[in-house]
């Protein structure tokens, strides 16, 4: 493994090659500030490439798409296969990685600082990049947080597995249908957190969503509505969902797609939320989340290829 140092603007980046990548791209390490780092895929190119960047999903999700309990390489691998389609991406840790490090705790980070990442990293690279466009790809919660950031500072977006509607009205429709009579609860406690900026007395089988130390996030996330949102940006727009996605039901994204008729869209009947095929059950669902052997859906990658290049 070769390392070759070099200066980009303020700031050192050590790019490494593979010999089974190097005809193909290069990645750097770039490291934006002290919260965001991650990695800058770059295809071989005499000329200007556009450049996607990557926003993950709710949780621990890292720059390869992995949390904690599982490992897919979901990100990792449709960064390379871009590449191969002559496409830079970025992709990277959120700043929820690095609050042991800062001193921060969890309960002291919110939506708006995870937008306020996507907006430094755009900032950065329309400084200091030279590139043709520059499109931001959300997923899941990353799509919401994606296209607030976008407005006014990306060439594009696209959102991937995302919700049409607020958080709160998801969650209490999930719990509707998995759990009738707990919605209940769930709706008085988000109105509690809405009004008066805690919920109080709510069933205790709800405490994973709201949790004392989990509210102040949940506040912060439930005062946005990406169907308010996205109608805001003035730029191209895809949007991609599944037929197999058991985390965002299809219907999410027919409605952001109704609200911006204009937008491109890509549904296909047997993708998952992490953009594997599934042609079986439930179970063969959850256990594609760690497996990370299973390809990404050609119609995704040339989809997101022919948008980002159009």
């Amino acid at each position: 493994m070769k390392k070759i140092l070099f200066l980009c603007a303020v700031m050192i980046t050590t790019f490494s090659f593979s010999q089974k990548d190097e005809k193909e791209f290069n990645s750097a390490v770039v490291k934006v500030n002290k919260y965001i780092e991650g990695l800058l895929v770059t295809p071989y190119s005499d000329e200007k490439v556009p450049l996607v960047i990557f926003v993950m999903d709710a949780g621990a999700i890292n720059r390869d798409g992995n949390d904690r309990m599982s490992k897919n390489d979901t990100f990792k691998k449709l960064t390379y296969e871009l590449a191969k389609q002559g496409i830079a991406t970025y992709r990277y840790d959120k700043r929820l990685f690095k609050i042991d490090g800062l001193g921060i705790k969890e309960n002291e980070i919110s939506l708006d600082h995870y937008i306020q990442d996507v907006v430094s990293i755009l900032d950065y690279f329309n400084k200091n990049g030279n590139y043709k466009k520059i499109v931001v790809a959300g997923h899941g919660q990353g799509s919401l947080v994606g296209m607030v950031a976008a407005k006014d500072k990306a060439n594009g977006f696209i959102s991937i597995a995302g919700n049409a509607e607020s958080v709160d009205q998801v969650i209490i429709e999930q719990i509707a249908k998995q759990a009738p009579g707990l919605d209940k609860s769930a709706f008085i406690a988000f109105k509690q957190l809405k009004e008066q900026g805690r919920a109080t007395g709510y069933d205790p089988a709800l405490e994973s969503i709201f949790a004392y130390h989990l509210q102040p996030f949940m506040r912060s996330w439930i005062k946005y509505n990406p169907t308010d949102e996205i109608v805001k940006l003035k730029m191209p727009i895809l949007i991609i969902f599944g037929g197999k996605d058991i985390q965002v039901d299809i219907g999410q994204g027919e409605k952001l797609k109704e609200v911006v008729p204009e937008a491109q869209s890509i549904f296909v009947k047997n993708m998952n939320h992490i953009l594997k095929e599934i042609k079986g059950d439930r179970l063969e669902n959850h256990k594609s989340y760690n497996e990370p052997f299973r390809k990404i859906i050609p119609e995704v990658i040339t989809g997101i290829a022919n948008f980002v290049n159009q």
